[in-house]
Formats: C-alpha cells, structure tokens, sequence
C-alpha cells in the first residue's frame, strides 16, 4: 500500500517524539492498588506553542487514586489569582480554606488541591478540568476569567489560536499533528527568542500580542462569549458527575489602579477637541488642591465626551478626595471597563459568571461583591490587592471565607453552617497559622516591584513601583550581613527559576550557616510547607530543621522524633509516586532512619547514598553510618567505610574527628 507524503513526513516526526499532547496530570506509578497522580509541566505548556520559553505554570500537586476513605477532596482551578500569585503556596486562597475547614469539620481529612496556572484563559481551564474531574472530587471551585484577553487562549495573546470556542478546539486538535508540531518547532524557535527578548521580562509584558483593545472592540463581546461557553461546560462535566461547582466572581483593583492602557483620542471636531484637553488638564491640575473644581472640569470634560477610562478614573479620584465614595465606586468600575489593556476583567466578565451560575445551577461566590463590602470606601483597593488582580494576604484569606459561605448551600455532607463560619478566628490569626512572616512578605513586595517595572505599568501608575521599592529598600535596610546575602541571593535566583525557591529556606540556609539555629529553624519549617510535600525539596528543608533542633537541644523532643517519621513518611510516599530511589533520597531515609533508631534500614539507605554524596553531605552520611554500624555490632565495617580513599579535601580535614568520635581511631 502507498503511503501520502504526509503520512510518511507524520510518522517520521512521531519517531522524534513529536505528536499528541502529554497530559497536565500523568500517573506515574501505581502501587498497592494506589495510583499516584502529579501536576506535570508539559501539558500545561502545550496551551502556550509560541514562546515556548515564557508560559505559566502550576504548582506541583501529588495526590492519590482512587481517594483514601473518609477523604473530602477538593479541586480549585483557574488563573494566577486562583493559583494564590504573588503570595507563596502556604498562604494562598486555598490553603486559607483547608486551615478553615479544618476548624469547621475537625474529625475529617479534608484536600485542596489547587490546579490554578498562571496566565491562561478559560479554555485551558476546561481542558485540566476535564482531566481532573475523573480522579473524584467532592467538589469543584472554578475562579477563572481574569485572562480572557491575554495568556494562553485569550483573544488578543501571543497564545490566541482563535477568538472563538470553536476555532480553539479545531487548532488544538490540529497542533496534536506530529508534523504540525515539528514545523512549529522549526518556525517559532527563533521568534521566541525575539519576542522574549531580555530575561527580566515578565510574562505579563511576552503575552500581549495587542495592547490596545477599544470599548467596541470586537474581541471584547469574543471573550465574553468564550468565557460563557468554558464556564457553561464546566458546570455540565461537573455535573454529568454529580459533583458540585462553585464559580467565582472577579474582584479588582479599582480605586487605587490608573488604567494600564492608553486610550483612543476622543470623536470630537478639532474645536471640542481642544475644549475636552483643556477641560482635562485643568482638573487634573486642580484636583491635589481643590478637588471640588476638579471635578468641575472633569464633568465640562465628560460633557463632551465620556466614554474615556482616564477621565472616569479622574472623576472617581476627585469624588473621593470630597468624600462621595458611593458616586466614586461607579467611575472606578466604569473606568476598569474602559481600560483599553484589560488586564483586570471586565464587569461583563462577573455578570457572565452570575448567568451562568443561574442558568446551570451551579453555586455562585460573588468574591467581587465580598471584597467590594470588605473595602473601607466600597471600591477595592491596596487594602485587598497586591496589583491589579491578584489578592493581598488579607485578600486570600477573603476569598477562603466566601468560598465557605457559598458552601452554605451545598448538600450534606458538604454543607457548612454559617454558625460555624460565625465562630472562626480572625483572619490573620490563620495567617500566622500557615506561616505568615517578613521574608515572604519581602518576596510579595520584591515580585510586584518586578511586575511594576513593566513599560505600560510604570507610565500608568508610578507611584505603585515607587511604593513597592521604599518598601523593599526599608526592609533591606533593616537585615543582618548574613540575612541580606541570603536576599540577594534569592533575588537573584528568582530572575532566572520564576520565584520557585522559597525565600525562607534561602534565608534559613543562612541563618545555620551562621549557627543561629534557633531562627534557622522556623524558617524552614515555614518553606517545607511552600514546596511539594512529596518532593526531594520538602525532604531536605524538614531535614534541615531536624538538624538546627539536634544544635538547639539534646536530647531531641517527642515533636523532633515525630517531624522525622513524618520525613520518612513523605520520603516512601515520594519514591513510591516516582518508582526511583535516587542517592538524595536514600541520604535524607538513611539519615531519618539513624534518627529514630531503625539501623538495619539505616545502613541499607546511607550505604546506598554514600558513593554519590560528597563534602558535608558525605559527613552528615559518614556520621550516620558509623553511627549505625556501631549500634548494630559492626565496627569493623565502620572503619572500613571510613579507611576508603578520597581525594575530597573536606573528608580528609574532618575524616579523623569521625574516627575518634565514635571511637574508631587506632590506638
């Protein structure tokens, strides 16, 4: 039989690797009848096919299937806002909800697992729910739609790849092509690298294919559109499952955020033209001495032509220098509307959300009418937003409190009482619950200085960047040597990792290195909690704590014994999820087994570790070893182990102590 050109050019790319899409959640291992699932980076990058080196990302996630008994599982999807940016994992929305669930249900075992991915659109949405929903939640929170111009899917990205629900579908399905995929590959490469341009861009500044998106713009009833169609699937593969759906409503920065885009000259003749410039510099002359004639021009202005995001922004700015909050929240909202770089959704966005959530039956959290309640003048400002759209601590924390009450509504055994809610502690009591504290707020100020550099924020609102850097500036200007090498550091690792490293560990790193053990350690007991809890990452930072403690006091506490078995605990789950013992792994076992006293499986670990580890982590094995040795009768294999060659400048200053610590030199 004759095979097309095609066919052939498809099978030759299938054979180096292209084709298909990896899923955004892959099982790796099944054992014992559990399947482990993990969060997989690859399958959220086929949302993102230009500039592959600038897309979103998930937290790692790593849950079990099918659900252990008893377990009420909870999946959390959406944008950034969702996935908690610009706060660290541990103090994001939903680990907000899980604390306060918690409280609220004590004798349950309650899981939020939090899918939101950075700079996507409803349709990727879609696409990871449809994943999920087959791994058994009981229930399913979507706070999506802050992304429906720009990120992956949204009309007027980089990453667009059509402007409807039916073009997406018909592109995604094309790009799973092995060929397709290969002649991206080959086209794009290079126009990454020139749309990318320097490494200190964000990712804000590398989606926007088009800045200017005008009130009557075409795309702007697209997304709309797009987003009532992803949502309304949402609901029907939620509930085809019979599991319940909440969707959220999309709170902003209103007050305190100038629009980002530049808007379009007025439609007026040269004459009003010139009347509505003059009108507009007055007022905006006038406003930081006489608001009350500020508004008087800006009104002349608006007489002529009202249909401008800055000049409504100016009017709200003028009505609450004069007290008149209520009147200044409707110039704020018309403003945000306006924007011609809508970054912040749309009021048409929430009202979608609503007619979808009544239509479907799906439960509404109207998260903007919260924080719009919550804000001292009715417009949402610094008070509960870092930027634009993403959430301040205080704003987290609200959004974990509305999502309970929309949980009100929910069937048994889901149901929360608002008595319950009524009797939970203040919000920043949680806060320092799940680890609150200076270093991670210094991070949140770092990544918005960052953000506010970007052109089109710092010419619309300087004096965000400005307060963000006297804020930075006064915290370093507060740190020890040892504590601002550590920041510099991290700073500097985050321009190149995306923030992945948490700054406590960073800083606890530095802080043992000094010997200042006592202050070490909470700060990474605080970063384990910002990392998978099923990763090489979590076990080393719990080991790490374990030492500043074996430092602080002797003998340890039943809390330090009980902080090792949980690293073994999480340790045997990781190399079960992965299937891979590797040599860290076998260290961090080893060691943990040699704490708690259990030295047969102590020397099979660090004897397993020992060829790979070098420097202090070949002494931290050695000691361990010896240690176990000895305990077990084998004194002569301790010496042995110890008697091997090395060139390792480290071992060689240090191997003699271990002999006459443990009693091993020769006489």
């Amino acid at each position: 039989m004759a095979f097309s050109p095609f066919v052939i050019a498809e099978i030759v790319c299938r054979f180096e690797g292209y084709g298909g899409y990896p899923p955004v959640l892959r099982e790796p291992q099944t054992v014992d009848g559990r399947t482990y699932v993990a969060s997989h980076p690859p399958g959220i990058s086929t949302f993102f096919f230009k500039n592959l080196t600038v897309v979103g990302g998930m937290v790692e996630q790593v849950f079990v299937y099918p659900k252990p008994k008893g377990t009420i599982r909870i999946f959390a999807l959406g944008g950034s806002a969702m996935r908690g940016y610009p706060q660290p994992p541990a103090l994001a929305a939903t680990s907000f909800l899980q604390a306060m669930l918690g409280d609220v249900w004590p004798r349950r075992n309650v899981e939020v697992l939090n899918f939101g991915t950075t700079a996507i659109a409803s349709f990727p949405v879609m696409y990871i729910l449809d994943e999920a929903v087959k791994y058994d939640p009981d229930l399913v929170i979507v706070y999506s739609g802050n992304n429906e111009f720009y990120g992956a899917h949204g009309v007027a990205s980089v990453h667009a790849f059509g402007r409807s629900t039916g073009m997406m579908r018909l592109v995604r399905f094309a790009r799973r092509s092995a060929l397709v995929q290969w002649i991206n590959d080959l086209t794009t490469r290079e126009e990454a690298q020139q749309i990318e341009g320097s490494e200190n861009r964000t990712l804000m500044e590398a989606v926007v294919a088009d800045s200017q998106i005008d009130p009557d713009d075409a795309r702007r009833s697209a997304a709309m559109r797009n987003l009532e169609n992803h949502l309304t699937e949402m609901v029907e593969m939620c509930k085809s499952r019979n599991i319940p759906i909440i969707l959220c409503t999309l709170p902003a920065n209103e007050r305190d955020l100038a629009p980002l885009g530049e808007d379009t000259a007025p439609r007026l003749a040269s004459d009003q033209l010139a009347r509505y410039e003059e009108h507009l510099a007055q007022a905006k002359k006038l406003l930081p001495q006489d608001p009350e004639a500020a508004l008087a021009a800006a009104t002349a202005a608006a007489d002529l032509y009202d249909n401008r995001a800055a000049l409504q922004y100016l009017m709200g700015r003028c009505l609450t220098a004069l007290g008149r909050d209520d009147e200044a929240a409707a110039h704020y909202v018309r403003a945000k509307d306006l924007d011609t770089m809508p970054w912040r959704a749309p009021s048409a966005a929430s009202d979608v959300v609503r007619r979808v959530a009544e239509n479907s039956g799906a439960i509404l959290s109207d998260l903007a009418k919260a924080f719009r309640d919550a804000s001292p003048s009715g417009a949402i400002g610094w008070e509960l937003m870092d930027d634009h759209v993403h959430p301040t601590l205080k704003g987290q924390a609200l959004i974990a409190r509305t999502w309970l009450q929309a949980m009100e509504k929910l069937p048994a055994p889901l149901t929360v009482e608002q008595r319950a809610i009524s009797s939970l502690p203040p919000w920043n009591e949680y806060a320092v619950r799940l680890g609150a504290n200076k270093y991670d707020a210094y991070a949140v100020d770092h990544r918005m200085l960052n953000l506010f550099d970007a052109p089109f924020y710092s010419r619309s609102n300087p004096a965000a960047r400005s307060s963000r850097q006297q804020q930075c500036s006064d915290f370093e200007a507060r740190l020890s040597d040892q504590e601002l090498r550590a920041i510099e550091y991290w700073c500097d690792s985050a321009q190149h990792g995306v923030y992945t490293r948490p700054i406590t560990g960073v800083v606890g790193a530095a802080l043992m290195a000094k010997g200042d053990f006592a202050a070490a350690d909470p700060l990474f007991m605080i970063a384990r909690h910002n990392v998978s809890r099923f990763s090489l990452w979590n076990l080393e930072l719990t080991w790490k704590a374990i030492t500043c403690r074996q430092h602080e006091h002797s003998p340890l506490r039943h809390e330090d014994f009980a902080l090792a078995r949980q690293l073994l605990h999480d340790g045997q789950e990781l190399a079960r999820a992965t299937g891979v013992i590797s040599p860290q792994l076998h260290r961090h076992l080893g060691l943990a087994y040699n704490l708690v006293g259990d030295n047969d499986r102590a020397i099979e670990h660090l004897a397993a570790a020992a060829p790979y580890v070098h420097g202090a982590e070949w002494l931290m094995v050695a000691e361990g070893l010896a240690d176990s040795y000895l305990k077990t009768g084998h004194a002569d294999r301790a010496r042995a182990f110890l008697a091997q060659p090395t060139s390792d400048p480290l071992v060689l200053r240090e191997r003699g102590r271990i002999l006459k610590k443990f009693g091993l030199a020769a006489e």
